[in-house]
């Protein structure tokens, strides 16, 4: 009997260790940042471009590889989609002689490129740029009249982003939702510019 209590007396002190850690663990837990969520970009607050089309389309010829060197897949608010919301904000059909209005997204990529890194000792003490983010998105606006004749206008845009070592994936998709931004508002400034330029007969 003796030597069960000395057994059990023992075993108290990891006991309280084990415990310790528990809820060491479980606090840990609780305080684990939620993952951030990102609101989809509009163009809403903008004045529509009120075309003389009866019908607005939208074509996507952009194709994801899902693979390296390409990363838009990893985007917590995709180009293309970006573009789309655009289309719904910014165009309005106002016309009625069965012109159309084709909006074709060529482009929407993004493309990883990795940086060379300091070497040797140097680079233990020595914090790189890890990683260089060049963001595309290449849009095409065609009207097309019922007669048969049309016009076009495209715009491009393009932005280019380099991330330290050590970034976390937080920090990486906040930096991905930043460049899309900027990004978009670069392509709203362009096509809205190059519409009213060479499109802006059909503008109403």
């Amino acid at each position: 009997m003796k030597k069960d209590e000395d057994i059990m007396t023992g075993l108290r002190p990891m006991v309280k260790i084990l415990a310790l850690l528990m809820t060491i663990a479980l606090v840990g837990c609780a305080k684990a940042p939620p993952n951030p969520t990102y609101p989809e970009i509009t163009f809403q607050h903008l004045n529509p471009l009120r075309l003389n089309v009866s019908e607005i389309k939208v074509v996507n010829e952009f194709v994801p590889p899902l693979k390296l060197p390409n990363v838009e897949h990893e985007l917590p608010v995709k180009i293309d989609q970006s573009v789309r919301n655009w289309v719904r904000d910014r165009l309005v059909a106002v016309g009625t002689g069965g012109s159309v209005a084709t909006i074709t997204i060529k482009d929407a990529s993004v493309i990883e490129k990795p940086l060379s890194k300091t070497t040797g000792l140097k680079g233990i003490v020595t914090k790189d740029q890890a990683e260089l983010y060049e963001f595309h998105v290449l849009v095409e606006v065609k009207i097309t009249e019922i007669s048969g004749s049309s016009g076009f206008v495209t715009a491009e845009a393009t932005r280019s982003k380099s991330v330290p070592e050590g970034i976390t994936l937080n920090q990486r998709e906040k930096t991905y939702f930043i460049q899309v931004q900027a990004l978009m508002q670069a392509f709203d400034q362009e096509m809205e510019k190059n519409i009213r330029t060479f499109l802006g007969s059909y503008l109403r």
